[in-house]
Parts: structure tokens; C-alpha cells; sequence
């Protein structure tokens, strides 16, 4: 089975938007004619929901109300965004490419009805547990153990079940996927024992163990192989010492990140370090977003669903040289002049949040027998979503908390107006998938 190249797609804008919205019964039951729709349904639920729960939790203060939690806000924050949609878009990536690296039969998309059942009621007790009681977060994150352990299971079988000569992507894969189980297990220990620690450490682990370099190494594999497709006279070229290079700097930027939370590193050591181990990486990335085709993707408008996948893995470098920037300017001028959460905000909402938009919506056209081109209406989103990364980095400059809520507020309202676009799609009949 070969993969679905992206293509640069000559149908006009109109004609793509006609395609999303083409006729047809809409059904829950169509969720169950591949992976990616249930998985992809279920994730877009999850982001809208924790992010409208967020917005919300960073508005009432300005509307003189209190709230009042039983975690930390922040704690709470970080590792909600990190297990709520990921994971839940990882697994139907994984269950629809992967099948397609290992040359192995595609499973049903049944087999994650009961995981993606379990997923969106952990992330429901967490909500509520965050709010009311630790221990019901606990449960919640327990479920969410559950839940990955038994798609992690199911994707392990298509990597024993492989003769393909290239395993190593989907290796990694399943690899960091069950660190993500381990840190889910750990976050509800955490809660149990009161440990609030070990609550941080879990939700490290679950970003720069588990999601991040599950979504660095996806990059790796597809954005040579997308832009080779559809750029002429670019080659792909993927080197496998340059996925260790871009795991080592997720592992460098996230270890560091969580040094300066826990005050590992004295001041000036923590900044020293940043610079020593962040600045070469940051150069490296910024050359190797160039080398893979930055610059040509955006020559073109039917170029636009390409040009997306390459601004978004350009947020890892420049969240890179945020951190350096970060470091430099305490260095300077003290402690107090840093970026704060400028940096982890550029890795997470900007590549993270950038990748997964221009990637759901690459998939649900491809395999939903829609044109493989960004129209204006989702050209304008993802920028609207560039905009809303930009207001959260822009956070220490805002007196009051302005601009975090504005960011919260835009984020938001980008994934309501993407899921209004997309969803019908999933739970339309499948179309002939369109390889153009």
C-alpha cells in the first residue's frame, strides 16, 4: 500500500470549498468507516472543549469573579492541553500512515471506539477533577493510561506484523507513544500521592517524551516526501542522523525548560546552558526548514496546504531562538527581563498547534475525496491561528492578562470555525480519496 502524496492541486478555490460541503447523509456511523475519522471527530470535540474551558478560566477574572480549583491552575493547564486532542489525532495518524510505512493491512476503526470512549471520559473527569477533586483527576488520568495502552497495543501488533525494510519511523512511534502511557500513570499517581512534583514531571514527560518527538518524527518522514510531491526538482531527503538531530533538541529544550521550573540550575548556569546547547540548534533547524523546502512552498497560492506544513515546523526553530533570546536577555539584564513562557508557547501552540491544523486538514481532504488545496476561507484560519500564537508569546508585555485571554479568545474561536468546516466531512460517506 503506498501513501497518498500531496500534491500541488490546481482546482480553484470555489471547487474546494464545494467539495467540503458537498451533499451527503450526515451520520455517526460514518465515523467508523476509517481510523482517522473517529479519532480525528473525537480530537477536534476534545480541543474546542478544553480550549473554550481555558478561555473561560482566563476571562472571569476580568469580569470580577473568582475561580477557585483544587490544583494549581497552570498544573492543571499544561498537562490537559497536552493529553485532551493530541493524542487522540496521533492515534488516528497513526492508524491510518502507519499501516501505510509498515505495508501491513489497515485496522478497523472500530478497534478504537472503546479507547476513544475512554479518552474523552478521562479528559472529562480531569476537567471536573481539576475543578472539585484531585482524586477524580486521578481517575481520569488512569482512564487516560487505559486508553493509550490499548491503541498502543493495536499499533505495536502492525510493527511485530512489518516486513518493511523502513521501520524505524513507526518504531519510534509506538516507543514514544508509551512513554505517554508512563507519564499518564505517573500524573495519576501524582494526584493520588498529592505530589504536585511529580504532577510537573508527568506532564514534561508527556510533552517532550511523548508528544513532541512523536510529532517531530512525523515531520521527519513526511514533510521531505510532501514536498518532493509536490515541488519540482525537489528531492526528499531524510537523513536518519537528522531525526536524532531533531530529537535531541526537543530533549535539550524540554530538559532545560523543566531545570529552570524546578530551579535544577542556578540563574546564569540555566541561561549559560541555553545558549550552549539551544543557539547551534536553532541555526541547525532554521537550515534544515530551508533545506527541506520553506522557501518554495511559498512561491505558489495552490501551493498554500504545503506552505502550512512548512510555517508550522518553522515555529521549532524560532522557539529555539526564543529560548536563546530568553536567556540572553536575563544574562543582560537580570532574572526579571526573561520571556517567561514565551518559548514552550511557540513549541506548543505555534509548531504543535500548526502542524496538527495543517496535517487534520490535509487529511480529512485526502481521504475524504476533497482537493488537496487551501483555499482562502482555511488559508486565512491557520494565519488567524499564527496571529493567536503571536498575542501568547506577546504575554509578558500585556499589563492585567490582556493578551493571554485575547490569545485564548482567537485560538478558540480558529478551531470552532476549522471544526464547522471539517467535521461534516467525517461524518459524511467516504469518497474515492483523491491522490492530486
Amino acid at each position: 500500500m503506498k501513501p497518498i502524496p500531496i500534491q500541488a492541486s490546481h482546482a480553484p478555490a470555489h471547487e474546494a470549498a464545494a467539495d467540503v460541503h458537498r451533499l451527503g447523509t450526515l451520520s455517526l456511523h460514518h465515523l467508523l468507516l476509517a481510523p482517522h475519522r473517529l479519532a480525528f471527530f473525537a480530537g477536534t470535540l476534545m480541543l474546542v472543549l478544553v480550549s473554550l474551558a481555558w478561555t473561560w478560566a482566563l476571562g472571569v477574572p476580568h469580569v470580577g469573579l473568582t475561580v477557585v480549583t483544587t490544583l494549581p491552575p497552570t498544573t492543571a493547564h499544561a498537562f490537559i492541553f497536552a493529553a485532551a486532542y493530541m493524542p487522540l489525532f496521533i492515534a488516528g495518524f497513526m492508524y491510518t500512515a502507519g499501516p501505510r510505512w509498515l505495508q501491513v493491512p489497515a485496522p478497523a476503526a472500530a478497534q478504537l471506539r472503546w479507547p476513544v470512549r475512554l479518552h474523552m471520559t478521562g479528559i472529562a473527569l480531569l476537567l471536573v477533577g481539576a475543578a472539585h477533586e484531585p482524586a477524580i483527576a486521578a481517575f481520569g488520568a488512569l482512564l487516560l493510561a487505559i486508553a493509550w495502552t490499548a491503541v498502543g497495543v493495536g499499533f505495536a501488533a502492525l510493527v511485530r506484523a512489518s516486513r518493511a525494510a523502513d521501520r524505524l519511523h513507526a518504531r519510534c512511534v509506538a516507543a514514544f507513544w508509551m512513554v505517554g502511557i508512563t507519564a499518564a500513570l505517573l500524573f495519576a499517581a501524582a494526584l493520588g500521592t498529592h505530589h504536585l512534583g511529580a504532577a510537573s514531571l508527568a506532564t514534561w514527560l508527556l510533552l517532550f517524551a511523548s508528544v513532541i518527538p512523536i510529532t517531530a518524527t512525523v515531520a521527519h518522514r513526511v514533510l521531505p516526501f510532501f514536498t518532493s510531491n509536490a515541488v519540482t526538482g525537489v528531492f526528499p531527503w531524510r537523513p536518519n542522523w537528522v531525526l536524532a538531530l531533531l530529537l535531541l533538541a526537543v530533549a535539550a529544550f524540554g530538559t532545560l525548560q523543566f531545570a529552570a521550573r524546578i530551579g535544577a540550575l542556578g540563574a546564569r548556569s540555566q541561561a549559560c546552558a541555553s545558549l550552549a546547547l539551544l543557539a547551534p540548534g536553532a541555526i541547525a533547524l532554521g537550515a534544515l526548514a530551508v533545506r527541506w523546502g520553506l522557501v518554495q512552498s511559498l512561491r505558489s497560492p495552490s501551493q498554500r496546504l504545503l506552505a502550512m506544513l512548512h510555517l508550522a515546523f518553522a515555529w521549532l526553530p524560532l522557539a529555539l531562538a526564543l529560548a536563546c533570546a530568553d536567556a540572553a536577555l536575563r544574562l543582560a539584564a537580570g532574572e526579571s527581563a526573561g520571556l517567561e513562557l514565551a518559548p514552550l508557547h511557540a513549541l506548543t501552540l505555534g509548531m504543535l498547534g500548526s502542524l496538527l491544523f495543517a496535517m487534520a486538514t490535509r487529511i480529512v481532504c485526502g481521504h475524504g475525496g476533497i482537493a488537496l488545496v487551501a483555499d482562502k476561507p482555511v488559508w486565512r484560519l491557520f494565519w488567524l491561528l499564527q496571529a493567536a500564537v503571536l498575542l501568547r508569546i506577546a504575554a509578558p508585555l500585556s499589563p492585567g492578562g490582556v493578551l493571554p485571554l485575547a490569545a485564548a479568545t482567537l485560538w478558540t474561536a480558529v478551531w470552532i470555525a476549522w471544526a464547522l468546516r471539517y467535521l461534516p466531512v467525517l461524518l459524511r460517506p467516504a469518497a474515492s480519496p483523491r491522490t492530486a
